[in-house]
Formats: structure tokens, sequence, C-alpha cells
């Protein structure tokens, strides 16, 4: 290391902490040998100043609940034509209620320093006002005249980049009210049985030991506490910490390792470290450094590799997945495409004991409505006080059950799980095994009487159970329709294991359908890559129930009312997706097995409804799946469609943009046709 610091009485620090305290990309450098450090440098990892904020309960309410937003984070920026300056706010607005600096001991005057439009999210500048504006080209520097290379991704310049708190002191928070908001699509919600041990601790007043492995978002950086000035908010971590002990009044033992510039990969050397404070729970956050790059399958693999390492030594370990903010879009070093594929990543390894906080959704929506400079704490990877908040607020949902009801357009009531099987499911020929098999019943505030049981894909080998699962009921239930997401077991082999489940599950919703608001002539099924395959076998077997049953559930048709398959797999023939083939019916399937499961040759007059759609690019499932299966019901006179995609791959780029917004679209017009739900507006 080349170069001399010097270190002033107050920046006092153990060189250590630069590792641990600067940003991502500083690190990234340091850890590369390619940076030289100055006397400058110091600035960058300082001690904080000894002033410490205050947690309050108030920090930690999700800022989805409610219709008030406390201290929004915006940038103001002055139009250099017009000299006008505006922001806007994630809500519209219906009442300002305060505006202030970031460090929040200067109140700004409506009128005379800021004014806004009922129902609008923008906010302007009179020419007078004393909050603080800057123009676009305030945020960039010239080529090469920051110590870190920010390229922008237009070529002019760089990225403004803030070390400490430049954006922070550039921002000013706004806390207004709104109309009530549905943001259930996107964020969390409590399951107790997701991390079932930490919680039962949580709730018997146990010490509960927490281990935080990530880079530099999680070591806290550009935290105005970090930071050291007002209003000293702690880090997520911290906050996390304090509302635990707050809300169940225990000690809480969270240790954090973090280290800036580090990843997934770096993560697999630490596990010893990790282990050494014995955790009940440990959070990973990590990709924000990994996306200058790696693929998400190799980020799932670290990801999954940690995790069993740690359970090899530890099995009770619980583990809570974060999916991470993105970065800015304007800083060419960061691949964009890969935060929604980590996520997707993550969402595939959850299964109980394992949960993902999903900030990466979250941060996507953000960016609808606002711009990254409203939200950053140095201008390309860090989230500010309120992003720190807004991470703080996710991992506590999934940790602390709401004492509130969230409020959306209508509020809807609370998830419900529901057992199966009662812990013995069967496996046929009258055999059982123990198997926790479930349904997690989203319902509407205001249904329609619809419902739909959901089967996630994952090849028959692990459930995509976010994407394809809960995401897709809570939009389901903007529509009025009742989401059932189906956790059916995996087959091994033991062909008849899922659908066994997912006839179990739409003869619970009927059974059930007094109780949940349902129309029992109106339950339908969905699905998703083997997941389709899935809804598709049991559109295709199903049998009317047992009426002398003595189980009001075995009374019940297992018969969907109707059907929707996205990118399923359908035939078990040529075209079929193999891992989902192997995994289903074993290496060497007979004949006869192999056509019982092509659900295209399973079509009969009794087959109820289905709407298929798939991407003409789909690799992994061929729509031959698709068309095969549409021309079958075609040919038996089945009210069906098909919606053939351009383009989206499998997993229709990920979940997101036209070609998941068409198969969304024209499923409800379809629904609607056939009189399932009511003709959408």
């Amino acid at each position: 290391m080349n170069g001399h610091i010097q270190i002033s009485k107050r920046h006092r620090f153990r060189f250590t902490s630069i590792i641990r305290t600067t940003p991502c990309y500083l690190s990234y450098l340091l850890s590369a040998g390619m940076l030289v450090l100055s006397g400058a440098a110091a600035a960058f990892a300082a001690d904080p100043s000894p002033s410490q904020g205050k947690y309050t309960p108030e920090l930690l309410k999700p800022f989805w609940q409610g219709d008030t937003i406390e201290g929004e984070s915006v940038l103001f920026i002055k139009d250099p034509e017009t000299g006008e300056a505006k922001a806007s706010v994630l809500f519209p607005v219906e009442k300002v209620l305060k505006v202030s600096n970031s460090a929040g001991d200067i109140t700004y005057e409506a009128g005379r320093d800021y004014v806004w439009k009922p129902g609008t999210r923008e906010i302007t500048l009179p020419k007078d006002s004393r909050i603080i504006s800057h123009t676009p080209a305030d945020l960039r520097r010239p080529a090469d005249s920051q110590r870190h290379k920010l390229t922008h991704r237009d070529g002019n310049g760089e990225i403004f980049f803030g070390g400490q708190l430049e954006y922070h002191n550039m921002q000013t928070g706004i806390t207004y009210q709104h109309k009530p908001v549905d943001w259930q699509a996107i964020v969390p919600t409590f399951d107790e049985k997701a991390l079932p041990r930490t919680i039962q601790k949580l709730r018997k007043h146990d010490t509960v030991s927490i281990v935080l492995l990530g880079d530099s978002i999680s070591t806290g950086c550009n935290a105005s506490g970090w930071a050291g000035a007002a209003p000293f908010q702690p880090a997520f971590h911290d906050l996390l910490k304090e509302h635990l002990q707050s809300h169940y009044q225990n000690r809480v033992e969270l240790t954090n390792p973090s280290v800036g510039g580090k990843d997934t990969r770096w993560a697999l050397t630490q596990v010893d470290t990790v282990l050494d404070s014995q955790p009940d729970l440990v959070i990973i956050a990590f990709g924000m450094n990994d996306s200058s790059g790696r693929s998400a399958k190799d980020y799932q693999a670290n990801t999954k590799a940690l995790m069993e390492k740690i359970r090899e030594k530890q099995p009770q370990t619980e583990f809570i997945l974060v999916a991470p903010m993105l970065g800015n879009r304007d800083w060419i070093r960061l691949k964009h495409e890969l935060f929604p594929q980590y996520r997707d990543a993550l969402a595939e390894l959850c299964q109980p004991g394992v949960a993902l906080a999903d900030m990466t959704s979250i941060w996507t929506e953000f960016l609808k409505q606002k711009q990254d400079w409203d939200l950053t704490g140095n201008g390309v990877n860090h989230p500010n006080d309120f992003g720190h908040r807004v991470y703080a607020q996710v991992l506590s949902t999934l940790l602390v059950p709401p004492t509130v009801a969230v409020s959306t357009v209508n509020t809807s009531p609370a998830p419900q799980v529901v057992s199966l099987w009662n812990g013995k499911a069967p496996i046929g020929e009258n055999q059982f095994e123990k198997a926790d098999t479930k349904i997690t019943v989203h319902r509407p505030a205001k249904g329609n009487g619809a419902a739909i049981v959901i089967c996630p894909g994952g090849g028959y080998q692990r459930l995509v159970t976010g994407g394809e699962g809960h995401g897709i009921a809570r939009w389901l239930n903007q529509y009025g329709i009742t989401g059932v997401v189906l956790e059916y077991r995996m087959p091994a082999g033991r062909s008849f294991v899922p659908l066994l489940d997912a006839q179990q599950a739409i003869r619970t919703v009927r059974a059930n359908a007094k109780q949940w608001d349902i129309d029992p002539t109106k339950v339908g099924i969905m699905g998703f890559s083997a997941g389709g395959h899935l809804a598709s076998t049991a559109a295709t077997h199903f049998g009317a129930g047992n009426p002398k049953a003595d189980d009001p559930v075995q009374r019940q048709s297992s018969r969907p009312d109707f059907a929707i398959l996205v990118y399923p797999v359908v035939t078990m023939g040529e075209k079929t997706h193999g891992g989902s083939k192997k995994n289903l019916l074993g290496a060497e399937p007979t004949p006869e097995l192999i056509e019982l499961f092509s659900n295209e040759k399973q079509v009969t007059a009794q087959t109820p409804p289905i709407f298929l759609a798939h991407a003409l690019d789909d690799k992994p499932v061929p729509p031959e799946n698709s068309k095969a299966l549409y021309e079958a019901l075609q040919a038996k006179k089945i009210p069906s469609q098909y919606l053939e995609l351009p383009s989206g791959g499998h997993g229709l780029n990920g979940y997101k943009g036209p070609m998941w917004d068409a198969w969304q679209t024209q499923s409800l017009a379809w629904l609607a046709k056939l009189k399932f739900i009511p003709a959408q507006d």
C-alpha cells in the first residue's frame, strides 16, 4: 500500500474499518489492489460522530401501510431553461404535513417554499424558495475527475459520487397524506410458518442470535447515523434489532461481519465467522457487487452452498435472503438485467425456514414513480436514510406480525395458511407420508366469487412461490379473485403425488367456499412451467368426489371450472422439459405412464375451458407444448384461447414487461368473456 494517511483525533479509525464502512465501489477497488489511498481518503472511512439517532416504532411502520408517508426523500431538480424546480413523491398527495431538510432542523412553509396540487405526485418550488435544488449538470462530473470512475451510460462524463452525506444534504424530506394504496403484489407479508423457529424464540422472549452477512449496504453506508450527522438515523440492521427488541421485549444479538465490495463468492469464505455467533437467523444480503457480471445461476449456487455449509454445522439455522435494491441505471458498471434474475433465483431457494426480503421489486416500483437521485445515498448503489428505513421495514415485516391492518384501496384479509392433509399425506395405494402440504389463501377486500389455485413452477424439483405464487395471488386480488397458492410436494418419481395435492386443494377451496366468500362453480387452476403441467393434469384428470364421505372435503369434485396455463410443460413426449419429466415420472417411465401424463392426449369433452400463453422463443419448454394442447382442445370444441407471444423466453423476461402484461390482461378478459368474473373496465 503506497501513500501516507494522516488522521486527526476526531477521525481515528482502524485500517480494517476502511473495508467495512466504505462504499461498495471503493472497497472493491481496495480489495482488488487498484486504489492508492492518500490523506483525503480518510474522509470516506471516518468513524461516525458519537451522536446517535433514537429508534421509534414509527420509523418501522411500513411505508405501504396507512395513509401517511413519513419523510419520503426527494431531490428537487431545476430546469436550466425555465428555472422551475420540481420533484415527485410515490403517491398522489392529499395533504402535505411537513417539508424539511434531510437533517430535520429546517421546516419549510407551504406557499412560500413549495406548492403542490391535490391528487398529483408533483411538488414544485417557487422562485424564491429556501429549499435547495440542483440542475442535472450538478449531478455529473467530468470524465476522470473523481476518485472512482463512474462513467455515465450516455457517455457524458461521470455520475457525481457522494462518499458520505453529499446526496443527503441535497435531498428534502416530505411527510404527506395520500389515498390508500395497494402494493400487495410486491410487498412482503408476515407468515409465521416461514421462519417458525426464530419467531417462536422471539415470542418466548429468548435471546435470539442474528448474523447479517452482506456488502457495504449492510455495513450501513450513507445512513446519517453511520456518517455522524443529523438526524443520526441508524442503518437498517440497527433499526431492525431495536424494533425486534421493542416489539418482543427480548434481547437480540445482531452480529454484522459485512464487508464493503464483497459478493457471494466471498461469502463462502465466511462460514466459520458466521458460525462463531451460533445464529438462529442469518440474513444474506448480496447482489450489488455480483451484478457486475455474475450469472443468476452462479449467484444462486453460491447462496445455496453458503446455506448448506452453515446448516452442516448448525442444522436449525433459518435464513432471510435479501434481493437487493437497484443501483443507478445510468452507471455502466452494473448489469441491470441481473437484478430481477437474482430475485427469482433467491425465490427458488425459499421454503420453510428460508424467506425472501424482496427489495428488488420495491425499488423497481419506486423508480417508476421517482428518480434514482431521490433515493440514493451515494449516487450509484447505496440507500439513503429513507432507503435504510425501507430495508428495515421489509425485514421486520417478515419477523413481526402486523399490529394494524394493511391499508389498501380496500383492506384485504390477512393471508390464511391451511394444511391440506393435516400432516398425513397420501402417496397412493393407501400409503401415507408425513408432509406439511399447504395452501395459502389470499382473499381480496371485495371478492367477485372466483378463486384460482396457483401452481408455481420449478421443474418438479422446487417451487418458485414468489413470482409464480404469492405475487400472482396478490395480483388476482386486485381484480376481486381469491388467489390460493399451492405448495405441492415434489414427486421424486412418485408421479401421482403432485396431482393428489392439486386435487385436494381444489376440493378444499370448494369445501370452504361459503367461509371464504367463493362461488364453488368458479374455482379454477393456474400453473407456470412445471406448475403448468400440474394444472393441466388437474384439468384432464379429476373426479366427482364422494357425496357419502365423512370428510366434507372429499365430497367435493376436483374438476377445476377453468385453467390458465403460462409457458406450461404439457407433454411428456419429445417436446417436454427433460428435468420435469425425469422428476415426475422417474428415469425410465413406461410408455403407458408417458402417455397418461402427456395431457394433450387426455383431453375429453369434460375438460374445462383453458387459456394458454407461451413465448415463441421459449427454449427450456418449447411452445409446441401449448400448441398441442390447444389443438386438442379445439378438436373437442372446448372453449379455449392460445396467446402466442413473440418474445420473452421462459419466464417472460422475469415476470415483467409487455409480454407479461399481455397474458395477464388477456386472461382476465377471457375469464370475463366466459362469465367467471365481471367484465373489466
